[in-house]
């Protein structure tokens, strides 16, 4: 047998697993090692049934722990016009989940048939916080920096379930875990309602209707008021984040950056970088905010967006409110352009970098 023909079959593990995860690719090599001696001289078949075997129980046991490491430190967040917010760590969620479902996965390429999946459902967490009379959507957030906005009747219609199991081991990333929200979804639900199911990945947010603003800065915290005392400023173009809008230019109200960092008195220099963060469970993660050159303020608009549209609306949850990381058209130059618009903004700090010492 061929070295490549070896290492095409010991590839070929189990669909999904985390050789093919890119949050688990560096685990492949250390898989495909498996029988790599056994590729130098010819093997039989038996031998490399037993090594395909061996590298599945290796492949499941690493699994295992890349998923314990990635619970460990989950938290899910329920929030917005409640009476009562609600953060829950995974010890806390592992204790609740005691409901269990049967259901079949809507996404294109699933396997077939019934999985059990074990979870806390939506509206036992409605129960646990309330809501505020006429609120009617939760959005639902991820993560990864998707969200969908959905029908509360709907998700508890569907029974909604916020899975951390399914047949019984712990949900791995590749298949939406740690924490998943899922439906019912059975031959006996109308085909036309699992269509209009929304299965999310990562669940780390509910928010309930919408948010006050709550800019945090230092040990600040800016509502709507204190942001709309400040001097406006209006931008029209198309938003660099497409939850919730159309791909049309669009004009949003909001205060500049240098604006609000005047306000607040704050000392910038040269080296200063602005970081805005947008909601996340983990303050670290680098992937939830935008780190700005103040030297961009000078030829680029930047602002914390709270309206849009002729009307002056208050950006609602569904687009990414009630505050949005935006920029003008002006910003072209290349250290502008490669920003990020930043939907749910929760709060500014300021960086100072140490300058570089200049050479003798």
């Amino acid at each position: 047998m061929g070295l490549f023909n070896c290492f095409t079959r010991q590839r070929r593990i189990r669909r999904g697993s985390p050789i093919a995860g890119r949050s688990s690719a560096h685990l492949g090599c250390a898989l495909l090692c498996i029988g790599l001696t056994s590729c130098q001289t010819p093997i039989n078949q038996a031998t490399i049934t037993q090594q395909h075997q061996a590298a599945i129980a290796e492949n499941d046991r690493l699994t295992q722990a890349n998923v314990t490491d990635l619970s460990k430190d989950w938290q899910f967040t329920i929030q917005g016009q409640t009476t009562q917010p609600l953060t829950l760590n995974w010890p806390r969620l592992t204790q609740q989940a005691n409901t269990t479902i049967h259901s079949q996965r809507s996404y294109t390429g699933s396997p077939k048939g019934l999985s059990e999946f074990r979870g806390i459902t939506v509206a036992q967490l409605l129960d646990q916080v309330g809501i505020e009379a006429g609120v009617t959507a939760a959005t639902i957030v991820a993560a990864d920096a998707y969200y969908v906005t959905l029908p509360i009747k709907d998700i508890i219609r569907n029974q909604g379930l916020l899975a951390i199991a399914e047949n019984g081991k712990p949900m791995r990333r590749q298949e939406g875990g740690p924490l998943h929200l899922v439906y019912l979804n059975n031959d006996s639900i109308d085909p036309q309602i699992t269509r209009q199911q929304r299965w999310v990945y990562y669940v780390t947010h509910i928010i309930i209707g919408n948010e006050p603003i709550k800019l945090k800065i230092g040990p600040k915290t800016l509502d709507r008021n204190a942001l709309e005392k400040l001097p406006s400023h209006k931008i029209t173009n198309t938003i660099g984040y497409k939850h919730g809008w159309k791909p049309d230019p669009v004009e949003l109200i909001g205060v500049k950056l240098q604006d609000i960092l005047r306000s607040q008195k704050i000392k910038l220099t040269p080296q200063s970088i602005i970081k805005i963060r947008r909601k996340s469970m983990d303050d670290r993660d680098p992937q939830k905010s935008v780190r700005i050159p103040v030297g961009v303020l000078q030829s680029c608009d930047i602002i914390l967006a709270h309206r849009w549209g002729a009307d002056a609306q208050p950006i609602p949850t569904n687009k990414g409110g009630p505050l949005a990381l935006a920029y003008g058209k002006n910003c072209t130059s290349d250290a502008a352009k490669n920003l990020a618009w930043l939907p749910f903004v929760e709060s500014l700090t300021i960086e100072h970098p140490t300058a570089p010492k200049a050479k003798p």
